[in-house]
C-alpha cells in the first residue's frame, strides 16, 4: 500500500511521517487545513512545522515523540485531540487518529487522519465534554476510576492495584484502559497529570 494513496483516498486532512518524524506525504486537504503546500510541508520534520500540544498545552509533538514511538513499535495509540499551528500562526484543533502503513519500499510510515474540531464551549472541561461540577468533573469518571486513578498517583504497579482493590490485573488494565480514554491520553504520568488539572485527584491522595 502506498502512503499517498492512502492518503488521497480521505478528504480529511492527512499526512505521514517516518520513524524520525519526517513529513513524507501531505494531501491536498492537509494543504488547505494546515496552509502548507505540499512543496513546503514535505521533508520538514513534524514538530517543526505544525508544533502540536494537546489541549491542556503541552507539547506532544517533538524529536521524541511518545505516540510516534509507541505506533512505530506496533504498541495501540488511541487518537486524541491536538492543536497544530497554522501557516497563519493560529492554533486549529482536531482529532487526531494515527495508522501504521507498510510501503512499497518495505519501510513503515505513520499516517495522521486529522478531523478539525471547534472549540468547547465556555465552562466545559477540555478533552472532556462534560461541564464541571463541584466535585471537579468527577462525572466524567466512575468512583472506582477515579480510586484507580489516585492510586496510579502513588505509583502503584499493575499488581500492587490489583491487591489493594481486590481484583484481577486484568480488571485493573480495562479501568487504566478506560482512564486513557476518557481522559484523552496514552500512559500513567498523561493520566495523572490530566486528572489533577481537572481536579480529579490531588497527588497527595
Amino acid at each position: 500500500m502506498r502512503a499517498s494513496s492512502t492518503l488521497f483516498a480521505t478528504g480529511e486532512p492527512a499526512y505521514a511521517v517516518n520513524r524520525d518524524g519526517i513529513i513524507r506525504a501531505w494531501n491536498c486537504a492537509a494543504e488547505n487545513a494546515f496552509g502548507y503546500a505540499r512543496s513546503v510541508a514535505l521533508g520538514q520534520h513534524c514538530w517543526e512545522l505544525l508544533a502540536g500540544q494537546d489541549l491542556f498545552g503541552n507539547r506532544y509533538c517533538c524529536a521524541g515523540c511518545p505516540l510516534r514511538e509507541m505506533a512505530f513499535d506496533h504498541q495501540l495509540v488511541n487518537s486524541n485531540e491536538m492543536r497544530f499551528v497554522t501557516a497563519d500562526k493560529k492554533l486549529q484543533r482536531f482529532r487526531v487518529t494515527r495508522l501504521l502503513i507498510a510501503c512499497d519500499s518495505g519501510n513503515e510510515l505513520l499516517v495522521h487522519l486529522c478531523r478539525r474540531q471547534s472549540e468547547p464551549e465556555e465552562g466545559t472541561a477540555a478533552g472532556t465534554g462534560h461541564t464541571p461540577n463541584n466535585s471537579g468533573n468527577r462525572g466524567a469518571l466512575t468512583n472506582r476510576e477515579v480510586e484507580v486513578l489516585a492510586l496510579l498517583a502513588r505509583g502503584l504497579s499493575t499488581q500492587e492495584l490489583a491487591s489493594r482493590l481486590n481484583i484481577s490485573p486484568a480488571t485493573v488494565r480495562n479501568h487504566v484502559r478506560n482512564i486513557f480514554v476518557k481522559l484523552d491520553v496514552h500512559n500513567r504520568v498523561a493520566a495523572v497529570r490530566h486528572g489533577c488539572k481537572l481536579g480529579l485527584i490531588r497527588l497527595d491522595s
